[in-house]
């Protein structure tokens, strides 16, 4: 299990204001990686028909990351490895696609192309309550894509924070 505590916010436009506080919790001062995900996932057959839910959450609770064996690799040309002309032997799980940011009291400046200058990007726009965000430590991952990342490591060890939205009381 991760160690760590779920962070819970009232809105995503809170954001880009706790994330430096949270990290300076925990005295984490680097790069990061931030990744946004459903909570739930619905599960498919091969025709497409329901058959059950994925506990995401629940997922990274235990292993750090919220894809597996199930998740899909995206192979997207100049965004992502292209697994599907050069199979790295990585497997879903070893893998999260994700932005590199920059943090500062401000805020958060993403990093997305490798050598080029940080942008403010609003990560969180368009997210519902049914999604969450988490926070890797860039240092334990391999970059090897603007998107794409690959653990050095047992995923729990890169894993800095959790956030997601509280619920709302009934």
């Amino acid at each position: 299990m991760w160690s760590g505590q779920v962070i819970e916010l009232d809105d995503w436009s809170a954001f880009a204001a706790a994330l430096p506080r949270e990290l300076a919790a925990i005295g984490h001062a680097s790069l990061i990686a931030i990744r946004n995900f459903q909570l739930v996932t619905c599960d498919v057959d091969a025709e497409m028909r329901p058959v059950g839910e994925t506990d995401r959450l629940g997922l990274v609770l235990r292993t750090g990351t919220d894809r597996d064996s199930a998740s899909a690799m995206w192979n997207a040309e100049g965004h992502d490895y292209r697994h599907d002309l050069t199979p790295s032997g990585k497997s879903a799980g070893e893998i999260i696609y994700a932005y590199v940011a920059g943090v500062s009291a401000a805020g958060y400046r993403v990093h997305y192309l490798p050598d080029g200058e940080p942008e403010d990007w609003d990560l969180t726009e368009g997210l519902w309550p049914t999604d969450g965000v988490l926070v890797y430590d860039a240092a334990k991952l391999d970059r090897v894509a603007k998107n794409e990342h690959w653990f050095r490591g047992d995923p729990r060890d890169a894993l800095l924070l959790v956030f997601k939205l509280a619920e709302e009381e009934a």
